[in-house]
């Protein structure tokens, strides 16, 4: 099925996702600088540029790295492994190597993964200088020669590192965040998909009349890009009241979402709240306990911004976790379930809009109001719980707490509480603050 969103929004995020599929989007490289021009077809996407060797806080920015080919061969000219072939043969950031190795040797270097058996997993060296190579547990098992030849012909040179940054401004000087990475090659389910998701929402974020909050859409290098983007954007940090990473949006999975290293944040509490409600196996989990991403970056010392994450994700102590095919070859487009991504849409949006109408009620009436003499009584013969639910609703009012702090201690809907706010306060009975304000 189509992703119904995206479409409305006029965005066929499958078209997207098949033309940025298949490159080789390592973090500084020829195939992740394509993929930033496609996405520029699609958004107006401005592009941070970071110099190879240059400082962002107490990280350095990767060279360039570039691999013309690389192989396994028999010495007899027999090619095993080949990175024509398959490109996640040869691991991301090898090194350049041309030599015999023994068989004990090459084991060393040769890696498959753990539950599939006849594809290639994404190994990467990104940071350190070393070569390897992966392959299915059938062919490594089958390499039974004393020696092999082994050839990475890679190179290393400055280059730029590029950040994805699209803006959409709203009523206030406040931001929201929405990241993904988009540095894993060939893989569609961890990191671009992820991708998809923030634009389908920026997308329909902009077709909104206004917006209480600005956003902003970051398309990231793996957590090297966020702590670039931070390091250059530090301005920013006091500015930006959380945000949301995605990835694995799209898999027919139960949904999940971590919470923030505080936790207990309005943006925390909003989102979960609204997460739980949206589906009937979503799951909430603490700071590190689901995934580690971009988040990470922005929860950190010295900026502690309360990013979330959302992901269709299978929890720790899963065999398969977080899905069966991470990191492998077999993260394609044939595991998108288009009908799941249409449902993490849905729900970011509904976060989002919830913490845009997550406002402080602050009463005008004294005692408990006569609510028959503003026509907002419910028969209580017809509908007692409901009827109840409001004079509880009542009770809370009073400019300390929030629409998040009314319904999580009643217990009730966001947009049960608010859908009664918004009545009272059309009939004068409420007034609307975007602060705490206690009425005396």
């Amino acid at each position: 099925m189509e992703a119904r969103i995206a479409e409305a929004a006029g965005l066929d995020v499958r078209e997207v996702t098949r033309r940025l599929q298949p490159l080789r989007r390592d973090l500084v490289s020829d195939g992740i600088d394509d993929a930033f021009a496609i996405l520029q077809e699609y958004a107006p996407f401005r592009l941070h540029t970071f110099e190879s060797g240059s400082p962002v806080w107490t990280w350095r920015i990767p060279e360039k790295w570039q691999c013309e080919e690389a192989y396994v061969e028999t010495l007899d000219g027999r090619r095993v492994i080949d990175a024509a072939v398959n490109p996640l043969h040869v691991a991301s950031y090898s090194a350049p190597v041309d030599k015999v190795v023994s068989r004990a040797e090459l084991e060393e270097h040769l890696f498959t993964h753990p539950r599939i058996d006849d594809e290639p997993a994404f190994i990467f060296y990104y940071y350190d200088r070393n070569w390897a190579f992966s392959c299915g547990r059938d062919l490594r098992e089958a390499l039974t020669e004393d020696a092999y030849r082994v050839v990475v012909r890679s190179r290393f040179e400055k280059g730029r590192m590029k950040v994805a940054e699209q803006r959409l401004p709203g009523e206030t000087d406040e931001w929201i965040v929405l990241d993904a990475h988009i540095c894993h090659p060939l893989q569609v389910n961890d990191g671009l998909i992820g991708v998809m998701t923030g634009l389908a929402v920026m997308n329909a974020l902009a077709r909104r009349p206004k917006r209480r909050f600005g956003y902003i859409q970051l398309v990231t290098p793996e957590n090297i890009g966020a702590t670039a983007w931070l390091s250059r954007n530090e301005d920013m940090i006091p500015r930006i009241k959380g945000g949301i990473c995605t990835e694995m949006t799209g898999l027919p999975q139960a949904p999940a979402l971590q919470l923030s290293y505080r936790g207990d944040t309005e943006v925390d509490r909003v989102f979960r709240h609204v997460h739980l409600q949206a589906e009937p196996d979503a799951w909430a989990i603490p700071y590190r306990g689901l995934i580690g991403n971009d988040e990470r970056q922005f929860n950190a010392p010295g900026v502690r911004i309360p990013m979330l994450s959302y992901a269709r994700a299978l929890p720790w102590g899963h065999p398969d976790r977080p899905f069966r095919q991470y990191h492998s070859a077999r993260d394609d487009l044939d595991l998108v379930d288009w009908d799941a991504f249409d449902r993490s849409v849905e729900t970011i949006l509904e976060m989002l809009d919830a913490l845009e109408a997550n406002v402080f009620p602050v009463n005008r009436f004294k005692g408990e109001p006569f609510l028959s003499g503003y026509d907002l009584a419910l028969d209580r013969n017809k509908h007692l719980l409901a009827f109840r639910e409001r004079l509880r609703i009542l009770d809370c009012i009073d400019g300390s707490l929030s629409i998040v702090d009314i319904a999580e201690r009643l217990e009730a809907d966001f947009w049960t509480v608010k859908a009664f706010v918004d009545a009272l306060a059309e009939v004068g009975l409420v007034e609307i603050a975007t602060e705490p304000r206690p009425a005396r």
